[in-house]
């Protein structure tokens, strides 16, 4: 019976993964002519009506309060602006190197284990931990005489995401995952509209607003096909969530949870395809060191029974 949950929870790591690779294809391909906080906003109203719906035909209570306000309150908003950075990433980045480098998260997330819940890491875990920043050291491939410092979107993405899922860690004896996902959606809706609020009554110089047009232009759906995206960034971005959701809740985390990095090869897939963008061949191995120590520290995390960035996916 477990062998069979595995299978079924693999398949849905593979299909949840795959569906967050096409949402961030569709948020790379409306990203120079659609603001990245309408995209934001269209896609928690989405999400928050598709959880509400699901709690409600599950009759599962809908639970607003938090028992951790500050803790919620400081979560809510590294998951905002974590995403922010991802988001406006896509629209300087090719998609490989943005989703490659967001996975430098897992290592952050050991970090922030021993700052905020105590955890000892030993040296086996620090050394992966290194091997995985220099494997992100070679995606990036610094030209430091001309140097991208939008590559370190991803990455900061990854440390808020890491930072949420050790909070989310503390919190949840008392917040279930739902009520979590409610406050991070609600909060999103929230900083969306006010950061709308306040560019639009500020004025920028031209060269501004060219380089950062994906978080300036007007708030507007252009045409159908935006429309059409915009409605798919939402439902592909519930879809994702409860295939990780499910799969975490069946599965045995050990065995499925090296399944999601299939992202990064739906990643390279589809930047060949779309954009004839790829890894250099640094990146390539930069990509197997990340890899390679992300799975020896999710493996090492399991045997130690120190479960933390598996329990309950927040993508």
């Amino acid at each position: 019976m477990e062998h069979s949950n595995n299978i079924k929870s693999i398949l849905l790591i593979i299909v949840g993964m795959s569906v967050f690779a096409f949402q961030d294809l569709f948020i790379k391909l409306i990203s120079e002519s659609t603001n990245i906080y309408l995209i934001y906003f269209v896609r928690c109203i989405i999400g928050l009506f598709s959880i509400l719906i699901y709690l409600k035909y599950k009759k599962i209570n809908i639970i607003f309060k938090t028992y951790y306000p500050l803790l919620t309150i400081a979560r809510t908003i590294a998951f905002f602006v974590g995403f922010s950075l991802y988001y406006f990433s896509l629209s300087k980045l090719s998609l490989a190197v943005a989703i490659t480098l967001f996975f430098v998260s897992p290592f952050f997330t050991t970090i922030f284990s021993m700052i905020i819940i105590k955890e000892i890491v030993g040296y086996k875990r620090w050394l992966a931990i290194i091997i995985g920043f220099i494997g992100v050291f070679l995606v990036m491939d610094p030209n430091f005489n001309n140097f991208n410092i939008y590559s370190l979107f991803p990455i900061m993405c990854g440390i808020c995401y890491s930072f949420t899922i050790i909070v989310h860690k503390k919190t949840s004896d008392k917040d279930s995952v739902f009520s979590q996902i409610i406050h991070i959606y609600i909060s999103a809706l929230i900083f969306s509209f006010i950061i709308k609020l306040i560019l639009m009554n500020l004025t920028f110089e031209p060269s501004t607003i060219i380089e950062y047009k994906s978080l300036l232009t007007e708030w507007k759906i252009e045409n159908i096909t935006t429309f059409i995206l915009l409605i798919s960034i939402g439902l592909t971005g519930v879809i994702g969530f409860f295939c990780l959701f499910s799969a975490y809740n069946n599965g045995s985390p050990s065995v499925i949870a090296p399944f999601e990095y299939v992202i990064i090869v739906w990643a390279l897939i589809i930047s060949w395809v779309v954009w004839s963008e790829t890894l250099t061949f640094k990146g390539y191995i930069g990509l197997f060191l990340i890899v390679s120590a992300g799975i020896y520290t999710f493996f090492r995390e399991t045997k130690l029974n120190k479960k933390i960035s598996i329990d309950k996916p927040l993508r």
